[in-house]
This record gives structure tokens, sequence and C-alpha cells, in this order.
């Protein structure tokens, strides 16, 4: 431990060790390869075929428990190798955040909620903190020298995770205690509201990257040209002037219309993770996030031509991501899925689909695809009215053009143009691929419950 001046936060279980077995996970692997079919491109786009390992992946999305992933990573051999870790963790805010959405039509429509996660409250503060400390542990470990990491909270739990985080990289290793303050409305009385984030940066070492970041100058102090700083006089710099720990010109995604909202509880502005990552990072630089809900840490990445690792345990939060980043265009990247080598059962689903092949000439087969139907055995079915189309159930489809048996390869991608639900989703497709005598085709869609169903043709 790094702690420099002998004081600790301690509680009862917190000396005991966790092991995690990693030979007792499975991980099942995906090719993502953005291409989304918009449309004016449903019919008859030619596809060219891609290879798995032909260049470099962005970046890793992984499905599982973050714990399980952090030592997972560590047996991989990313000790090192990450410069920036951004995570906005739990909050133990005693809440359930859930999002939601609006199903059907706008004339025969019904609101939903599909939980995302629970917060726990106070009474489980110990578990909290036994939690989040071993993983603070491992994620030190990935950072490289020239690492950082950003931790953000808010008043709920920041006063515990503050002393931890001295303990686990050092005193003289915190750089900043960045305010990030948002508006909105708020229905208490009874105290000031509360209307700030705190977001903590700690480095591995003092060799840290930092790129400073600007701010533009107040109107006053560009009309005099100059700034006045202890009775001396400095001129102005171009860029601007150099940003403080405190942030007021981020606000929160407040509209329920706002391009940016994707209706997912907790998601952080876009604007606020790229300053961090231009703050703490280089071009060549690999980010992680591992609470990435929404993925706006990838998204921030994509834009950024960053490297990125993200995970997260929510299905609702993994959909939302691959959607995100499909709909961006975003480049290729693996998406991961890690469970119990004997998981729970997976949730039976009804899906229905057409898939015709055909000669077109000589350097070309047509491909026309149609989802007929698609239902699930999920427990919530119940709450979804009868005239709610099967359309407005599918968050998004795939198509792998060469499916060679093993590892489903996404290769085209069917996405809805807007954040609603209803049947506007296209479920037929005609696609030219290179002409070959005899292959495979799968079809992959995935629901507004996180789950997904594959469908396998040969021909």
């Amino acid at each position: 431990m790094e702690n420099n001046h002998g004081v600790r936060l301690v509680w009862n279980r917190k000396d005991l060790e966790t092991q995690i077995d990693n030979q007792s996970f499975k991980q099942q692997r995906e090719f993502i390869f953005p291409r989304p079919l918009n449309v004016q491109e449903l019919f008859t786009p030619v596809v060219e075929p891609v290879t798995i390992g032909q260049s470099r992946n962005s970046g890793r999305l992984i499905q599982g428990d973050n714990l399980e992933v952090l030592n997972l990573l560590h047996d991989e051999g990313y000790k090192g190798k990450v410069d920036l870790i951004y995570i906005d963790p739990p909050y133990l805010s005693e809440s359930r955040y859930s999002s939601r959405i609006k199903l059907g039509d706008k004339n025969n429509y019904q609101i939903f909620e599909r939980l995302v996660f629970i917060d726990e409250g106070e009474e489980s503060l110990e578990s909290y903190l036994d939690e989040l400390y071993i993983c603070l542990q491992l994620m030190k470990e990935l950072l490289s020298t020239r690492g950082s990491i950003f931790v953000h909270l808010d008043w709920h739990i920041s006063h515990y995770v503050r002393v931890i985080l001295d303990e686990i990289f050092g005193t003289k290793n915190f750089i900043n205690e960045i305010v990030w303050c948002y508006g909105g409305g708020s229905g208490t009385r009874r105290h000031f509201h509360r209307k700030h984030d705190l977001i903590f940066w700690y480095s591995r070492s003092e060799d840290y990257i930092f790129n400073p970041q600007y701010r533009p100058y107040s109107h006053k102090t560009v009309e005099r040209g100059l700034t006045r700083i202890k009775g001396d006089k400095y001129n102005l710099r171009s860029e601007g002037a150099l940003m403080q720990d405190w942030w007021t010109d981020i606000n929160k995604i407040l509209s329920p219309t706002a391009y940016e909202n994707l209706k997912f509880p907790t998601q952080k502005p876009l604007d606020l993770i790229k300053r961090i990552i231009a703050t703490a990072s280089y071009p060549d630089s690999l980010v992680a996030d591992f609470y990435s809900g929404s993925g706006t840490t990838a998204a921030a990445c994509e834009e950024m031509e960053r490297q990125w690792i993200l995970c997260d345990s929510s299905p609702v939060a993994i959909t939302t991501t691959i959607q995100r980043l499909v709909k961006m265009q975003a480049r290729h990247f693996i998406y991961d899925t890690v469970t119990r080598k004997y998981p729970k059962l997976a949730v039976p689903s009804d899906l229905e689909v057409t898939v015709v092949t055909q000669v077109h000439s000589e350097e070309y087969r047509r491909v026309d695809i149609e989802i007929i139907s698609y239902s699930t055995i999920n427990e919530r079915m119940e709450e979804i009215g009868p005239d709610i189309s099967f359309k407005s159930l599918i968050e998004f489809w795939e198509v792998d053009l060469d499916y060679q048996g093993q590892e489903f390869c996404s290769q085209v991608q069917v996405i809805r143009e807007k954040v609603q639900w209803d049947d506007s989703l296209p479920v037929v497709a005609t696609i030219l691929i290179p002409f070959q005598e005899s292959g495979s085709i799968a079809v992959k869609v995935s629901d507004i419950f996180g789950e997904s169903c594959t469908r396998i043709f040969t021909y």
C-alpha cells in the first residue's frame, strides 16, 4: 500500500482476501464490424467479406462482473498496460435505476421500465467497500507508470472512497478533486440543493500524463486584453485560461428528447468524458472503464482514436453500448461475455426468420432476410400489452454472412434510427455477398431485455 500518512479506513471484513478462480469461467467471443444498414440501404447493398484479425481492434466490450473481469485481465497480461481508468461506480444511494422506454406507436403505446441495477443503501456499506477496495487494488496494477485513475462519485460515499484511494495510491499521487457542477430541478426543502459530483484524480506515479485543458477567458478579460494576477500583468494566451478543478460548463443530460439521451439512467455527457480522456491520455493510450453503463467512454475513445476496454454486468448496458457504437460506425471491436461454466439457463426465445439465397451474378450471391416474428419467455412479457408489435421488442439485429460455426462475426446491423421502440425497425433486408458455392449465414436478434437469439442457415 502507498499510504503516506498512516491513516486507514477500517471495517470488519476489510483484510479478507477474495480469490477468483478464473478456471471456473468461460468466455463467449463475438466480433463486431459496425456497418449499419439505413432505410436507403436495406436492399442490395454489397457487403465485402471481413477477416477476423486482419487489423487491430479498437476496443473490447466485456459483459460480466467487474471483479471477475479485472482478474481475467490480470491473467491475460494487461498489468501496466492501461494509461487511463475512468469509473463511475454505484454511489450507495439506495435507489433503483431503470431505463424507461415507450413501447409501441404514438397512438398505441405503454411506458415500460427495464431495471438496470439496484444501488444499495447504507446497510450495505461494508459489502460495498469490500468490493470497491479489491477492485481499486486490481485497477492500480493495470495502470502504466504514466497512468491515472478518475473515480466519479457523489456526496453519499465520496468521503469513504477518498480515504481508500489515499491508502491504495498514496497521498503523494493525489492530483485533483474535480467538482462537476450541473443544474436541474430538486424537490428538497430541508437542505441546499445537491448539484455537484466529485471526481477524484490519482496517478500511478509522478510521471503521469497531463495535457493541459483550457477554457475561454471571460468577456471582461478579453476586453482588457490581459489578466492581472497578484499585481502582475500577463498577456492572454491564445488557447484560453488553464482549466480549474471546478467545472460548470458541462451540464447533465436533462432533456428526455436530447440527441445524446439514450434513455439510460446515470448516463454521463460525452463532453465530460472527452475532457478527462484529453487530459490524461495520448492517441496511442489504452483507456478502461469497469462500470461502463451506456458506453460513453467507448464513444469518446472512438472520437479521439484511443483504444478501450469496457465492462458492465447489465445486459441493458451492453445492448445500449453495442447499438451506440454501431450507430456511430465505430472501428471494429470485440464483444466478450464472461460467465460461470454452469450459468443459469438462457431465457427461451421464439425467433422465426427466413433466409433465401440465390445466384445474382458470377460475382455475387443474393441473400434475402426477413424476420417473421419474435417473442421471448421472459417473466416480464406478461406486462406487455397484446397490441404491441413484436418489432417493438427488438433492440437491433445483426447478420454474420459467413458464419464459421463458433464465433459470431457481426458484419451488418439493422438498428433504430431514433431512440424509440415502435414498429419502425426494418425486419427485411436484401444483401449481395461475394459468390461462393456454399456457406452458412447467422441472424442474431437482441431484445429490450438484453437477451439475444440466433438462427443459423446453410446454403
